[in-house]
């Protein structure tokens, strides 16, 4: 979240240079989309789904499947196609929603995914969140159960990223 406001910052500043500027355009495109990968802003002891272990689909670890596999099964793997079919797909009133909020609503939004049980992250045991004991299981129904997740939450970073993007330009 700190970094966020702080490329912001240097993006929307007079007095940065073109070259910190562009870096901060980068790494602000990286931020706003860590942000609203759930198992980015989740527990630190399993180092948020890498100590996870995984069988089926989607590779080793649970942080993987999330960051890539499910990503790829959601929406596929060609980006133009990906990207025109996600935003042609969001309501205008969710784009109204989407922004106006602020990076720590957007990081309790994927910590609140983080714990649903289709994700197979947080095993409840009454109020505290378990991690699961064995490894997590992606088949193709744990791809169904995740897929709509993982497309609203790519086009709730891409509307928030040209938010801040309008902002920081003043557009």
């Amino acid at each position: 979240m700190t970094a966020i406001k702080r490329d912001f910052a240097v993006l929307s500043s007079n007095n940065a240079s073109q070259a910190q500027k562009l870096a901060s355009l980068k790494f602000l495109g990286h931020w706003v989309g860590d942000i609203h990968q759930p198992l980015h802003v989740s527990f630190e002891d399993d180092r948020g789904g890498n100590s996870v272990l995984v069988t089926g689909i989607c590779g080793a670890n649970l942080h993987a499947a999330w960051d890539t596999c499910l990503v790829l099964k959601a929406v596929g793997e060609d980006v133009n196609e990906a990207a025109t079919e996600l935003m042609k797909t969001i309501a205008p009133a969710r784009i109204e929603s989407w922004t106006h909020s602020k990076p720590m609503e957007w990081a309790n939004e994927s910590f609140a995914i983080a714990e649903q049980a289709q994700t197979k992250y947080c095993i409840r045991q009454g109020a505290p969140c378990d991690h699961p004991s064995g490894k997590v299981h992606v088949d193709d129904a744990y791809v169904a159960a995740n897929a709509p997740i993982v497309k609203e939450q790519l086009q709730r970073a891409g509307v928030r990223l040209a938010h801040l993007l309008d902002a920081a330009l003043g557009k």
